[in-house]
């Protein structure tokens, strides 16, 4: 009994003494997974190099179109070819000897003579003079838009209303990605939304590039693609004059914009003076008067014959007993300051208002040639230095200063925070001290 007993417990814990064997590899298998886990590896670095260079590229391409973007250059009109040396010699050529007719100067005064009174004029040659004045500002007005700045406001019962200001736009040029306008600053200052119509009708929610308060002028952008193909291939980048050369009294000039103050309108005229100057902070420009007869609030442009801008129309110059005639900046004087609000350009700002010593200034009351501070800016870097009205800066840095061109001219090459040392010349009695004066421009 006790031996059939230990026999059924060895019975019992016999399992605890079996051999746990290994299951066998199966080779095939294994070489199946590897091959699918490598071929998936293997595709999943191709997506990823694909998904890597195709976004790369993309990357690249977009940083490579924003550093390619175009500048805004102002192409001003030429005044005449330039002559060649070469062109200066006279080449002699020996005449054939054949049979000239006579010439005979008194003839052919006569027959002139007898072609004009031969010729009437009438009502409708006239009426042609103006027609194609009219297609010409026509053409030009394509160059033109309306800007209208919407500003929301208060009245005092509580009661919310949208108060519009206008003024016209000059159509720049493009860079590629948006599309540039030249117009007033004070107009669109407060205004919460700006929107820019074009000559078709269609308009488009423009943004504040730059603003110059020096000059009150502003640049807009409105990007290319919310503009319809049909209003790009209607409208027209502006055509520039050369309004120091080319401007000249008596000469026939257009308006167009809003000279009268209704709205788009057109004024015809003559040029009638050019020598006057504007001076303004750091920068002089030109003043160019008319006949045509506007409005006090007039804006616009200034054409000439050629359909090209000569002027940007600005009132706020004239003399009371004109201020009803129109008269405009000249351009040549505004086309840097345009390209550099264009091109993001900021300019160094000392806060002085100069003008040329005029000869009899110098040679009788012995003032130094330089540029003569007629003005200075209140709280300006010139100001904080110390530098007076009266004073005469004779250089900055290293740079001889003797006229107005000059002093614009030098100031350019200076950066906003450069430190310079500005020579003048002030007067004491009944002589002039020369004086150092270190200014840090600002913006």
């Amino acid at each position: 009994m006790s031996e059939q007993h230990s026999n059924h417990e060895t019975d019992d814990y016999t399992f605890l003494r079996e051999k746990i064997k290994e299951r066998p590899i199966n080779k095939r298998k294994v070489f199946k997974q590897s091959l699918l886990t490598i071929t998936l590896a293997v595709t999943f670095a191709l997506v990823a190099c694909f998904i890597f260079f195709f976004f790369e590229k993309g990357a690249l391409d977009g940083f490579k179109k924003e550093q390619d973007v175009q500048k805004i250059h102002l192409n001003l009109q030429e005044t005449t070819e330039e002559i060649l040396p070469e062109d200066m010699i006279i080449k002699e050529e020996v005449p054939e000897e054949t049979e000239q007719p006579v010439y005979d100067p008194e003839e052919e005064t006569a027959m002139i003579a007898e072609a004009i009174a031969a010729y009437e004029p009438d009502i409708d040659d006239y009426q042609g003079i103006y027609s194609k004045m009219r297609t010409l500002a026509n053409e030009t007005n394509k160059s033109l838009v309306s800007v209208i700045g919407i500003q929301d406001k208060t009245n005092w019962l509580n009661t919310s209303y949208e108060n519009k200001t206008r003024t016209s736009g000059i159509i720049i040029e493009d860079n590629g990605t948006d599309l540039f306008i030249l117009t007033k600053a004070n107009i669109i200052g407060d205004a919460n939304e700006i929107v820019v119509s074009f000559f078709t009708t269609q308009e488009c929610t423009a943004t504040v590039k730059s603003v110059d308060e020096n000059s009150n002028l502003a640049i807009l952008t409105v990007p290319l693609a919310n503009i319809p193909d049909t209003t790009k291939s209607a409208i027209k980048y502006a055509a520039w004059g050369n309004s120091k050369f080319t401007c000249k009294t008596g000469d026939l000039i257009i308006a167009i914009g809003d000279p009268l103050g209704y709205g788009s309108s057109i004024g015809y005229g003559v040029i009638t003076s050019t020598g006057s100057e504007i001076n303004g902070w750091d920068q002089n420009f030109a003043l160019i008067t008319t006949d045509i007869y506007g409005s006090s609030d007039a804006d616009g442009v200034l054409i000439n014959k050629s359909g090209k801008i000569v002027g940007i129309i600005n009132q706020e110059y004239n003399r009371s007993e004109y201020r009803n005639l129109v008269s405009a900046i000249g351009i040549t004087e505004l086309s840097g300051l345009v390209e550099d609000l264009c091109n993001d350009v900021t300019r160094p700002h000392m806060g002085v208002s100069v003008t040329n010593v005029p000869t009899v200034a110098r040679n009788y009351y012995n003032v130094p040639m330089g540029a003569y501070i007629t003005d200075i800016k209140m709280d300006s870097p010139a100001m904080d230095s110390g530098i007076h009205k009266g004073d005469v800066i004779t250089a900055i840095n290293d740079a001889l200063i003797s006229s107005v061109l000059d002093y614009e001219a030098e100031l350019l090459t200076y950066k906003p925070g450069d430190n310079i040392v500005v020579t003048i010349m002030r007067p004491s009695g009944d002589t002039y001290l020369d004086m150092d004066i270190k200014v840090t421009l600002s913006e």
